[in-house]
């Protein structure tokens, strides 16, 4: 549920009293600010009497200035409300089916197949609300160069809930459709499709017969105590940040957790930029993983450390992580055949 904050006549007119040096034009007798779901600013709507005409106000053109003095007196002058935009909750009540049905009700395949159909239809609604604020934003606007750029984002949206991948990201989060389409992708991810990325969900996919809360415990404690150096970090290329290593990492690399914490990768001089680190990334994002490469990563010293390492892309509330499993190899020494295994301890259980 979303929050919209409304300044009517009155409000406006205390906050035309209160900014005398900024411009908002006296024809404008409404402003709304949208907030999306975490509370932050979405966007800005107005209305503005013309000729006794209700027109819509194009708020992306006020000058800076106003806009942010509006958001910022918002809170304190307006009235807020619940808000949801119009098909969302369509998508949200097909995603409520999904949450009370259980993987058990009825045979595998069977109930699959009625799970992938919800999802498709609450793709399609999704999808269609993406397509709606794309093209009316390419309407509206008057920069060819902008209004080119909009209909190729449009364009570029994908059909069928299959082909969203993580770069298909800021086309949603453009249209403040991705909240929805994360979730859908989870779920369409938990029901079996897509196979190559995983979504963690330590409450549906612990091993059987292990309580929850233990096998947290349980994947807690590998992590830490594992000889093997994991990590987890951000996805990206250039700025793909650290989220959390073991003990072994630190120990390979002769760092503290202080020196990595929220660290690019790249900058913290860990990741040896290569050829080879950017197709372990294009492997992550084409195939969500991969196993046994031959790696490099440099030490504290500044010495170049051969490595054998194993990768694989997650998926938690619709944020992308990616965890890798290194092992330090000697040089001219052979590459464990079956070393991709030991990301596999740390996967959900399917």
């Amino acid at each position: 549920m979303n929050t919209v904050i409304v300044l009517d006549r009155h409000a406006l007119s205390r906050f035309r009293a209160d900014h005398p040096w900024l411009h908002l034009s006296d024809d404008v007798i409404e402003v709304s600010l949208y907030l999306d779901d975490n509370g932050a600013p979405l966007r800005l709507a107005g209305n503005r009497l013309h000729d006794g005409v209700f027109e819509e106000v194009d708020c992306d053109c006020l000058p800076a200035a106003t806009a942010f003095a509006i958001v910022r007196s918002a809170p304190a002058l307006g009235k807020a409300r619940a808000w949801t935009p119009a098909g969302e909750q369509d998508v949200w009540r097909i995603l409520q089916v999904l949450i009370d049905t259980p993987f058990e009700a009825a045979p595998a395949a069977g109930a699959n197949r009625v799970r992938y159909d919800l999802l498709d239809e609450g793709y399609r609604i999704a999808r269609q609300l993406t397509l709606e604020v794309l093209n009316s934003h390419a309407i509206k606007t008057e920069e060819p160069t902008e209004r080119l750029r909009l209909c190729r984002a449009a364009g570029s949206v994908p059909r069928t809930l299959a082909d969203v991948r993580e770069s298909s990201r800021p086309v949603f989060l453009e249209a403040d459709t991705w909240r929805m389409v994360a979730v859908l992708r989870d779920e369409f991810l938990l029901a079996g499709g897509k196979n190559h990325l995983t979504a963690v969900s330590v409450a549906k996919n612990g091993k059987p017969g292990i309580p929850a809360g233990l096998q947290k415990v349980i994947d807690e404690a590998l992590f830490e105590t594992a000889p093997v150096a994991f990590s987890v970090s951000t996805t990206g290329y250039q700025s793909s940040r650290f989220v959390s290593v073991n003990q072994s990492y630190l120990d390979l690399t002769g760092r503290s957790w202080a020196d990595l914490n929220g660290c690019e990768m790249l900058a913290s001089g860990v990741a040896v930029d290569s050829p080879g680190r950017k197709r372990r990334l294009e492997l992550l994002e084409q195939q969500g993983g991969y196993n046994s490469e031959t790696a490099e990563i440099r030490g504290v010293d500044g010495r170049v450390l051969p490595v054998l390492i194993s990768g694989k892309r997650l998926l938690v509330a619709g944020e992308a992580y990616d965890l890798e499993a290194i092992c330090a190899l000697h040089r001219n020494a052979p590459v464990p055949v079956s070393s991709g295994n030991v990301v596999r301890l740390l996967q959900p259980a399917g």
